[in-house]
């Protein structure tokens, strides 16, 4: 694997790590996990932003090397996969991690 793809694994794994062991430690003293209401709202739009973070990476990308077909329709793909898995049911976490892969997975393939 190149470098670029075990970077985004790790950063993907401490990312992960940092947000679920709070929440393991609570659970396994026997704490409660409940948010605070001010906390719920501030962690319903970690998703939208996540969402948004994708596009600001995705357009960024377009910019720099001016328009190309081959990212116009990696971008609209995941797009498209993030409303599907949404529509589907899925949170908006799941929705952005397929849309994240369905990205990064069009744009290997196409190797533009």
């Amino acid at each position: 694997m190149s470098r670029m793809i075990w970077m985004v694994l790790l950063c993907g794994a401490g990312t992960f790590v940092l947000r679920w062991l709070p929440l393991w430690q609570a659970r396994r003293q026997g704490r409660s996990v409940r948010a605070t209401r001010w906390v719920q709202r501030w962690l319903g739009g970690v998703g939208p932003s996540a969402i948004a973070a994708l596009l600001a990476v995705s357009v960024a990308g377009l910019q720099a090397d001016g328009l190309q077909a081959g990212r116009m329709a990696s971008m609209a793909g995941a797009f498209g996969v993030i409303g599907m898995v949404r529509l589907a049911g899925g949170g908006i976490a799941l929705s952005t991690l397929a849309g994240a892969l369905a990205y990064g997975l069009m744009a290997h393939l196409g190797a533009w």
